[in-house]
């Protein structure tokens, strides 16, 4: 990290879902009550569980259920949703956009959000995480530095 600092998180709440359509409002409605209604990127954050948990939960094929887990730290608040999944079937931002088209542009608003810092990656048991950390404060550290601190935890 810049000027010395250490990578440090706090959770402050999870919760698992099932992979139902109806998971989705349901994130939301758990996500709130972890961060409360006063949280200033209340909305964001909101948006960001949404648009995770709807990735998560969009292959049928897929079985198993969704883990939903919210930290703090260095002017952050990151959403992770872990679920079963691979590399390849990694949600990625990938143009061109259709303006017309009823979907696609989800990974693309949280991308906007968070001001480029988030990221996925598999682990054990064949699970993948993908995050994504709002900016709290002004002085949240750089896309680069998250994605790098990040890396460094699951290393």
């Amino acid at each position: 990290m810049a000027n010395g600092q250490c990578w440090r998180e706090k959770t402050l709440g999870d919760f698992v879902l099932e992979r139902d359509p109806a998971s989705v409002p349901a994130a939301r409605e758990r996500a709130l009550k972890i961060i409360g209604e006063d949280c200033s990127v209340r909305d964001d954050v909101l948006l960001v569980v949404s648009e995770l948990v709807t990735n998560a939960i969009r292959h049928p094929e897929l079985t198993g259920q969704v883990h939903v887990t919210l930290t703090t730290g260095m002017g952050l608040l990151i959403v992770e949703v872990r679920d079963p999944g691979t590399w390849y079937e990694a949600p990625r931002v990938v143009p061109p956009y259709d303006p017309l088209a009823v979907g696609g542009r989800g990974l693309l608003l949280v991308a906007l959000l968070c001001g480029g810092r988030w990221g996925t990656y598999v682990i054990g048991g064949g699970e993948r995480i993908v995050w994504a950390a709002v900016p709290v404060t002004a002085w949240a550290p750089r896309a680069q530095e998250v994605i790098a601190a990040r890396r460094r935890l699951v290393a």
